[in-house]
């Protein structure tokens, strides 16, 4: 699985058997900080557009390396949310200058879900209700898994420095 983020491509490269859980083989993450070159229109700087396609294509190299026979790449909020994301993961998808693959997008309460089982699994459902949130490139969201509340969503805009 490739998580295009706005802070990283995070690839996790796991050993799949027919009735034996997923192990965790390899892991690799590449800087993209796109929740720096996200601009007062909403869209990615061309800069943000040419380090995500290089920490992806960094991910994509590892992978092949890794012998990888699926990989499912997908993008989160800082691509998904930003006004020109169909020009980015069009150049994600270009083989000549990109890396050939076409990233999905998660919805921001996809994500917010998958966080939270997540945190299950990694807890154990004897933890109780859990309330995750997520934060990218200025938007939060966050979903109760509790009461499976819907989740919700409110864009905040950080000041540069905290």
């Amino acid at each position: 699985m490739l998580d295009i983020g706005s802070n990283s491509a995070q690839l996790q490269i796991v050993d799949v058997r027919p009735g034996a859980p997923p192990l965790p083989a390899h892991a690799v993450k590449e800087p993209t900080l796109l929740g720096e070159e996200i601009l007062p229109d909403e869209s990615i700087s061309d800069d943000g557009v040419e380090r995500d396609v290089r920490a992806v294509a960094d991910a994509v190299t590892a992978a092949a390396r890794h012998g990888v026979d699926q990989l499912y790449p997908f993008a989160t909020s800082a691509v998904r949310d930003a006004v020109n994301r169909e020009a980015v993961v069009d150049r994600v998808d270009r083989v000549e200058r990109g890396v050939g693959i076409r990233p999905q997008f998660l919805d921001g309460g996809q994500e917010a879900r998958l966080t939270c089982l997540a945190a299950h699994r990694w807890y154990g459902w004897s933890a109780g209700g859990c309330c995750c949130s997520t934060s990218a490139a200025g938007r939060w969201r966050s979903h109760s898994a509790a009461t499976q509340a819907r989740t919700w969503r409110c864009r905040c805009r950080w000041a540069p420095g905290g």
